[in-house]
């Protein structure tokens, strides 16, 4: 039988910066951008119609936004209601 050793706090401590980047590419910080829970609503719950809008931009642009909302762990659209947001409310 084997039976894994937990590291000590000392080398917990030591190792922060490691451990850390384990732990954020394994489990990712709790995603900042949802701004709805995934699936359906619960029954009764009051909801806000959404309309469907387009914006028009360089592929470049779009490129840029879709590779760092992917690293974020966030869609486009995700990506861009937070964006939005952010903006209105300054």
């Amino acid at each position: 039988m084997t039976s894994k050793k937990r590291p000590d706090l000392a080398t917990l401590e030591a190792n922060f910066d490691q451990e850390s980047a384990w732990a954020e590419a394994n489990y990712r910080p709790q995603v900042m951008g949802r701004l709805t829970r995934p699936g359906r609503p619960p029954k009764g719950a009051t909801i806000e119609p959404t309309q469907p809008h387009s914006v028009r931009v360089q592929a470049s642009i779009w490129l840029a936004v879709s590779t760092k909302a992917k690293k974020a762990g966030l869609t486009v659209n995700q990506a861009a209601q937070v964006a939005l947001l952010e903006w209105a409310n300054r």
